[in-house]
């Protein structure tokens, strides 16, 4: 007896569990594929989110000059009213 040689049963056995290893294959592919669409899909939108969100940012930017712009114009009338009554033009 060769050390290659195998029974007709395992063979078969053999035959058999290569078929099942192939068919769980293809469904582990298929299950896989059904994952993978909707995280794409995820990763789409959570780039369209980031996007938006560095837009947003972007657009703040702004905000401390806005803030110290509005304290500027809170004091204009009252410097105003006082070079006025400098000038004499104003009580």
């Amino acid at each position: 007896m060769t050390p290659l040689a195998i029974s007709t049963g395992d063979a078969i056995l053999a035959w058999v569990g290569l078929a099942l290893g192939l068919v769980v294959l293809w469904v582990v592919i298929v299950l896989f594929a059904r994952v993978l669409r909707p995280a794409r899909e995820i990763d789409a939108y959570a780039r369209d989110i980031l996007a938006a969100g560095v837009g947003i940012a972007t657009n703040l930017d702004g905000a401390d000059e806005l803030g110290k712009t509005r304290s500027l114009a809170t004091a204009v009338p009252g410097l105003a009213v006082a070079y006025l009554r400098k000038l004499g033009l104003a009580r």
